[in-house]
């Protein structure tokens, strides 16, 4: 191709200022997509995140109501005129069983002071018969010793009889960590007085909690200002969070609970758009450059116009050739699952509640934590790993979820024995055993019995079907997923059925 020639036909005048228009344009456009995929990112975000604070609310209300209906039940049973002695104190001693998290209930009626506490307390609590006193003047609930909620009732049986109980906070904290409710995000509950009911970290539990001067008119909460996102720093998690205040009526009393939720996920899915768009922007501007320059180019020469296809036909075969190399890769690397980041936040949560009761075992944790995802980092780019590495890493990883979940998990292995250095996928029999666990019902008092065993070639994972009602319909898409992966690798395929109450995967064994 002549070189002085080309030059004489790019650097025309008017072909300058047609490319420089087209650029203009292409960025204007580029620029005003932008904007709108900014625009419906944000609705997008903060409308899932406020479907999800709307879920946690309603938890929260179930969760705080249960103590209103305590209440109730001791009113009504105190009601009734026939009731004995003896019975009434079996009632109170009742309520303590059917909750940990309350360690005493008391009731004045008239001038006579029934009252049963839990034996084991961490210290002494207030005189019941004095705050069952000034519950007859209003005060119905407060927070005594940065520790223990007392909540009373005496608007059953008007001024015969006034009920109150304890309700031991850093109990309540405990049962919301066993329950792992929280999985993307957190709250904090702030009663009428300022005083922190509920927060991930204990120690902010019963005491003053800083509230920013914006939410309140008139020292009154400003309405405006609940049922929406606000974009703050949380001081727990030490990251950009969205905030989203709401009230909670307790008893006719207005609680504050603050829904937070992490924002580095919205904004990262922000900026992945933002770059996809640029360099979408950058192959558009390049390939019309190209498109110019050629066109220009073959409209003066037949010569030119030759070379120029001959090397785009080439340039557009290397091209395919990459692309579906790249095509393979990416769906390979996406089809590979690994351990997502609500088992990392479970993990630790799990990790920092044990540092405070068994610094051992939250030691282990974090060990075994550091090694799944050390092992994650060892087989990236690795189409295939031993059955004895893939091994080690299931049993670490069950060895996470049972410290989670009180050893509700037991591995049985089978004649792995010959098979250990046979090859299988990464993050394969890791993938089986989650799929076990993620299914069915697993408790300490009735663990679930995973068996890995190898059968004709092929390693199987066996479970006793427990299905969960909560989770409803599968999608199996790990599952579908990890067949994929063997299809485009092996040219085999996984098997998955369900016979005489257990559910059977079995993957092959490359040797």
């Amino acid at each position: 191709m002549d070189y002085r020639l080309m030059k004489s036909i790019i650097f025309k005048r008017w072909h300058i200022v047609a490319m420089l228009l087209l650029v203009i344009v292409f960025i204007i456009g580029a620029y005003w997509i932008r904007q709108n995929v900014n625009k419906q990112s944000d609705i997008l975000s903060r409308s899932i995140i406020h479907g999800s604070t709307v879920g946690y609310q309603k938890f929260l209300n179930s969760y705080f109501s249960n103590y209103d209906q305590t209440l109730k039940q001791v009113g009504y049973v105190f009601g009734r005129q026939l009731i004995v002695e003896k019975e009434k104190q079996a009632i109170l001693n009742s309520m303590l069983n059917l909750d940990s998290s309350i360690v005493a209930v008391g009731v004045l009626e008239h001038s006579r002071l029934l009252k049963v506490q839990s034996e084991c307390l961490v210290q002494p609590l207030p005189d019941m018969l004095d705050l069952l006193q000034q519950a007859k003047k209003g005060k119905t609930s407060r927070v005594y010793m940065e520790q223990y909620l007392f909540v009373s009732q005496s608007e059953v049986l008007a001024d015969s009889c006034v009920i109150g109980i304890f309700i031991d906070l850093h109990r309540l904290h405990k049962q919301f960590i066993c329950d792992n409710i929280y999985t993307s995000m957190y709250q904090v509950v702030i009663n009428q007085h300022g005083r922190c009911i509920y927060h991930p970290e204990i120690k902010n539990i019963g005491k003053p909690y800083a509230l920013p001067d914006d939410l309140f008119n008139n020292e009154q909460y400003d309405i405006s200002q609940m049922d929406a996102l606000h974009v703050a720093q949380s001081e727990y998690l030490q990251l950009p969070v969205f905030k989203e205040y709401s009230l909670m009526d307790f008893r006719n009393e207005a609680w504050l609970v603050i829904n937070i939720s992490p924002g580095f996920e919205v904004k990262d899915m922000v900026a992945d758009q933002e770059r996809n768009l640029f360099l979408l922007f950058l192959l558009f501007l390049t390939m019309l450059l190209i498109i110019i320059v050629f066109s220009i180019v073959n409209w003066k020469s037949e010569f030119l116009l030759r070379a120029s296809t001959e090397q785009e036909h080439l340039n557009l075969l290397l091209k395919h050739e990459k692309q579906k190399s790249e095509t393979i890769s990416i769906k390979l690397e996406l089809l590979r699952s690994g351990l997502n980041s609500h088992f990392m936040f479970n993990s630790l949560a799990t990790a920092k509640a044990l540092l405070r009761t068994n610094a051992n075992a939250a030691r282990d944790m974090l060990t075994d934590l550091s090694q799944l995802y050390r092992y994650q980092l060892s087989i990236e780019g690795e189409q295939m790993v031993t059955l004895q590495e893939e091994l080690d890493f299931t049993l670490k990883y069950v060895d996470v979820i049972n410290l989670r979940s009180n050893s509700s998990i037991d591995i049985k292995l089978a004649n792995l024995n010959e098979y250990l250095e046979y090859k299988v996928l990464p993050v394969s029999l890791q993938l089986l055993v989650e799929n076990c666990i993620k299914h069915n019902i697993a408790s300490e008092a009735w663990p679930l019995t995973v068996l890995v065993k190898v059968h004709n070639g092929r390693i199987s994972v066996v479970n006793e079907l427990r299905p969960k009602e909560a989770i409803g319909e599968s999608s199996g898409k790990g599952l579908k997923n990890l067949n994929t992966r063997y299809k485009l690798i092996t040219q085999q395929e996984c098997s998955f059925n369900s016979n005489n109450g257990h559910f059977i995967a079995t993957m092959p064994l490359i040797n």
